[in-house]
């Protein structure tokens, strides 16, 4: 797979939290994408995206440019969707209260017709740093659920 495109200010390195997962599925990387690019359709298979607003841009599939707020682990979050390539890149900015950060998704089709699955999140604010013993295993485990239950969904058509 190819390398995350980190903007300025949201690199790994000096983030409070900086978390990778990966997943396979059975389904194509179109089935995948079709999954991915509707947030209205998350708490479907991910409990942790709750709330979903459309505020500006195509909706309810995103596109480069739109913007959305969700609550996700309990936190209101405003985000824009900053890089879009159909069936391989997805990813936003997002801010929420003393905290932003970077989420990307990575899909590489295989030659069974399946698709891998990366996704990495970079998160930065005071409060994170205080609270990354506790936060990042529960952004790890959160975010490999929402990796495997996308690849499940995306697998039976959900």
């Amino acid at each position: 797979m190819n390398d995350i495109r980190w903007p300025i200010g949201h690199e790994p390195e000096g983030a409070a939290i900086h978390e990778v997962n990966f997943g396979r599925s059975t389904a194509s990387p179109e089935a995948v994408w079709a999954r991915l690019v509707d947030p209205t359709k998350w708490h479907d298979y991910y409990s942790n995206a709750q709330d979903v607003r459309h505020l500006e841009g195509s909706w309810p599939r995103i596109e480069l440019g739109s913007s959305f707020s969700w609550v996700t682990f309990g936190a209101r979050v405003t985000t824009e969707v900053t890089e879009y390539e159909p069936f391989e890149r997805l990813a936003w900015t997002g801010k929420g209260r003393g905290a932003r950060g970077h989420h990307a998704w990575l899909l590489t089709p295989r030659d069974d017709g399946g698709t891998d699955i990366r996704t990495e999140e970079t998160q930065r604010g005071t409060l994170l740093v205080v609270l990354r013993p506790v936060h990042a295993p529960r952004v790890r485990r959160m975010h490999q659920l929402w990796v495997d239950n996308l690849a499940a969904a995306a697998a039976a058509r959900l």
